[in-house]
C-alpha cells in the first residue's frame, strides 16, 4: 500500500460522541473544550438544534462536575430548555444537587438526592459518581453496609423472618393493628387531614416499624417544599426505619432548622 493509499477511519462519529468518549477515559478538561467548541459553533450556526444542546450542555456540565467544580456545572445546566428530557436524566439531576449543596441550599439537594436514589437506587447512584467527590450525605451502597447479626435458623425453619413478640418484632396482634393504623392513615391523607394521618402512620411505625418503607411512600407526596419540624420528624423515622439512615440524619437537621 502507497502512501497515497492510506485512509484515515474516525470511529467517533461526532464531537458529542468524542467528549463522551474523553468523559469516560478520565479526561475531563478534554473533555470540557471540545464541547465549548461545539456549543459555541451550534449557537454561531443557528438553526433547529435544540437537542444536541441541550444534549452537549448536560454534557459539559458532567464534565465540570467531573473537574470538581459543581456550581459551574450547574451553571452550565441554566440554558437547557425547559422540559427537555435531559433534566430528568439522573446524572443531571445528581449534578443538580451537588450544585445546590455547593450554594449553600441543602433541602433542594435532598430533594434532588431522593429523586435520583428513587429512579434508579443507591447502588446505580454510587455507580454514576464514579468516585466524584460529594458535599452530600450519600446512602450506602449493598456492598459497603455491614452485615446485620441474624440468629442461626435450622433448615426445616420457616422460609420468612420470624416475627416474635418482646424480642424487637411485631407479634401478629400488634402487626394487624399497625396495619390497621396505616389504612386509617392513608384514609386520612386522602381526605386531606394531614394532622390525623400523621398521628395514625406515628402510631402505625411505632407498633411495627418493618412498615416503614409502606409509611414512606404514603406520607411523602404529603410532605411540600416547608414542612413543619414535626412532620420532619416523623419522616425522618419513617426513612430510618426503612433503612435510609443519611437521609434520616437530613431530615432530623432540617427539622431542627425549621
Amino acid at each position: 500500500m502507497t502512501a497515497d493509499e492510506l485512509q484515515l477511519i474516525d470511529v467517533v462519529t461526532g464531537e458529542l460522541a468524542l467528549a463522551r468518549a474523553q468523559l469516560d477515559s478520565g479526561l475531563a478538561s478534554l473533555a470540557e473544550a471540545t464541547l465549548r467548541r461545539r456549543i459555541a459553533r451550534l449557537e454561531a450556526d443557528g438553526g433547529p438544534v435544540a437537542d444536541e444542546l441541550d444534549a452537549a450542555r448536560s454534557l459539559l456540565a458532567e464534565a465540570l462536575w467531573r473537574q470538581q467544580r459543581p456550581i459551574a456545572a450547574g451553571a452550565a445546566l441554566d440554558p437547557i430548555t425547559s422540559g427537555s428530557l435531559e433534566l430528568r436524566r439522573p446524572i443531571v439531576m445528581l449534578i443538580e444537587a451537588e450544585a445546590a449543596a455547593a450554594t449553600g441550599d441543602p433541602d433542594r439537594a435532598a430533594g434532588l438526592m431522593e429523586r435520583v436514589i428513587d429512579a434508579i437506587g443507591v447502588d446505580d447512584a454510587w455507580q454514576l459518581r464514579a468516585g466524584t467527590p460529594s458535599r452530600i450525605s450519600w446512602p450506602l451502597p449493598s456492598g459497603l453496609r455491614p452485615v446485620e447479626p441474624h440468629e442461626a435458623r435450622p433448615p426445616w425453619g420457616a422460609t420468612g423472618p420470624v416475627s416474635v413478640a418482646g424480642a424487637g418484632g411485631a407479634s401478629a396482634e400488634r402487626g394487624a393493628e399497625a396495619r390497621g393504623r396505616l389504612e386509617a392513615a392513608r384514609t386520612a391523607y386522602g381526605a386531606g387531614d394531614l394532622a390525623v394521618g400523621d398521628a395514625e402512620l406515628g402510631l402505625a411505625l411505632r407498633l411495627d416499624a418493618a412498615l416503614g418503607a409502606d409509611g414512606l411512600k404514603l406520607f411523602r407526596p404529603t410532605l411540600g417544599k416547608q414542612p413543619p419540624a414535626e412532620r420532619l420528624l416523623l419522616y425522618g423515622d419513617l426513612l430510618r426505619a426503612a433503612g435510609r439512615e443519611a437521609q434520616a440524619s437530613a431530615a432530623y437537621d432540617r427539622a431542627a432548622r425549621a
